[in-house]
């Protein structure tokens, strides 16, 4: 019976989903028709929501993405962003090494259409590269995504640690090696016959002051990732000092350059970086774990098939692709495999590399998502169809993927 309960909440989630309707309603309404399908009552369902609602981890992740998406939106009203690019090609002293770079700064920062930002900084380094436009389109989703396994501020990773009830850096030191085979695997099959054009010389003066001003720019980040690493702050506090640096940013360019000058208020800029369909979907991932771990016979459901002898990683592989490819995202699957599978783990250690292979190959099926809007984006920015981006990708993936295996057999033995 739990099987059919399963796929009959699943079926409606993507159902909505892919009717554009927010993911957390989406989970909401999915974690409701499971609980009932399972006899719970109304009372018993309404008491999970209150706590969900009410419980500090739901509230303080909510607040740590909103503030995420603050200071993304911030950086790019006050251009901070693309001042900080112009400082980091200078800095680099190449192309190849910046046009690696640049889609992944720019994908730290959780703005509307962010793919589509770092399309033109790839188009014009990729000219002067000589790169056709299905490579470049390829270079702006890699490399932009490469970051994504490690970035301690990706609002996925910090949900999957919430939900996963783990320390971010222990999760982020287990998928080093995968971030690290995307930009080098990216840089072998994408970049390294390219050949770097000159660069205009500069005296060490010069230099310096090019590093000052990418640190400058760069700031914002900067402090809201040294915040947690070395004062121990809370993400939310730490932000908190990253936005108030951005808005500092933007008042002592004001009083020095009008074109600086923006025509609202600060307040309500600050209110026009709030995503609350990013709120509302953390409460629906939420409410949905919750949900699940209140229905005991999914656990048994599980064990039964372990003990028939289907390898729990198959399971996994599968969950996730039919989870991620269609909704085009990995958060689904964290909501929904995390809860499920991780109380399986007998300790910790295996809980993390379980709580690995679901990110990934989440990750991998959500990358090659046709509906994925970072790939919808760049292709219409770059005019190339996605048969031939797809190309780009024939080794890089599945050696990707490798290395991810590779982790978990060399952890696990």
């Amino acid at each position: 019976m739990i099987i059919v309960t399963l796929i009959i909440s699943m079926g409606i989630i993507l159902f909505l989903a892919s009717k554009k309707v927010n993911i957390g309603y989406s989970l909401i309404i999915g974690g409701i028709l499971l609980s009932l399908l399972n006899g719970r009552n109304v009372l018993n369902i309404f008491n999970i929501f209150l706590k969900t609602c009410s419980d500090y981890t739901t509230i303080s992740l909510a607040v740590t993405i909103t503030f995420i998406t603050i200071l993304g939106y911030l950086m790019e009203k006050y251009f901070i962003l693309d001042r900080m690019m112009i400082a980091l090609e200078k800095m680099l002293r190449s192309t190849k090494a910046t046009i690696l770079f640049a889609p992944s700064i720019i994908g730290t920062l959780l703005v509307t259409g962010g793919a589509l930002m770092s399309c033109p900084v790839v188009d014009n380094l990729g000219e002067r590269l000589n790169l056709s436009r299905d490579k470049k389109a390829a270079i702006n989703l890699v490399f932009r995504h490469a970051l994504y396994f490690i970035y301690p501020l990706s609002p996925t990773i910090i949900l999957s640690t919430q939900i996963g009830n783990y320390n971010i850096w222990d999760f982020i030191k287990l998928q080093l090696p995968i971030a690290l085979a995307m930009y080098a695997f990216g840089y072998i099959f994408l970049l390294k016959k390219c050949i770097n054009p000159s660069i205009e010389k500069m005296n060490v003066k010069q230099y310096f002051k090019t590093i000052y001003e990418f640190i400058f720019y760069s700031s914002p980040i900067l402090i809201s990732l040294i915040g947690v690493l070395i004062l121990n702050l809370p993400f939310y506090i730490s932000l908190i000092l990253g936005i108030l640096l951005s808005i500092s940013i933007n008042l002592y360019d004001r009083n020095h350059d009008t074109k600086f000058k923006i025509n609202e208020s600060t307040f309500k800029t600050i209110i026009k970086g709030i995503k609350p369909s990013m709120i509302i979907a953390v409460l629906g991932i939420m409410f949905f774990k919750n949900i699940v771990n209140d229905i005991n016979e999914i656990f048994t459901f599980l064990h039964s098939l372990l003990d028939m002898g289907v390898p729990l990683e198959v399971l996994i592989l599968i969950a996730s692709g039919i989870i991620s490819f269609p909704l085009a995202s990995i958060q689904p699957s964290i909501a929904i495999l995390y809860p499920m599978i991780l109380p399986l783990a007998p300790n910790y250690h295996v809980k993390l590399l379980y709580a690995m292979l679901i990110y990934t190959s989440s990750f991998v099926f959500y990358f090659i998502s046709p509906l994925h809007m970072c790939q919808v984006l760049t292709l219409e920015y770059f005019d190339v169809k996605i048969k031939d981006l797809y190309k780009n990708y024939v080794y890089i993936l599945p050696l990707i993927y490798l290395v991810m295996i590779a982790v978990y057999i060399v952890n696990m033995l």
